[in-house]
């Protein structure tokens, strides 16, 4: 038997890795502010600027993994449309007469 996912599925799967995206670019965005708060520091010597670096660089791979994330699920969940909506709805109908 083919199975269909319905468009409450999709939903809820595209919800789903939304969350998770939101999360990944809120991880990014905390690592960033540590590392601009790193630079308020009046006592700023070259170790110091190595760890904002360092922290910098860990912030700029995890907005590209969120960027990343993102294109896969626009790829694999894209929105559904109102006419796949409609058309899933009559599809579900033409089976229960049945």
């Amino acid at each position: 038997m083919i199975h269909y996912s319905t468009c409450e599925e999709i939903k809820a799967c595209r919800a789903f890795a939304l969350e998770r995206n939101r999360q990944m670019f809120a991880e990014a965005q905390a690592l960033s502010r540590s590392a601009f708060e790193l630079l308020e520091d009046s006592e700023m010597d070259g170790e110091l600027f190595d760890r904002y670096l360092d922290i910098r660089r860990k912030a700029n791979l995890k907005f590209q993994e969120a960027i990343e994330h993102l294109r896969v699920l626009n790829a694999d969940f894209p929105p559904v449309s109102p006419s796949t909506q409609n058309a899933q709805r009559l599809h579900r109908e033409a089976e229960s007469r049945v």
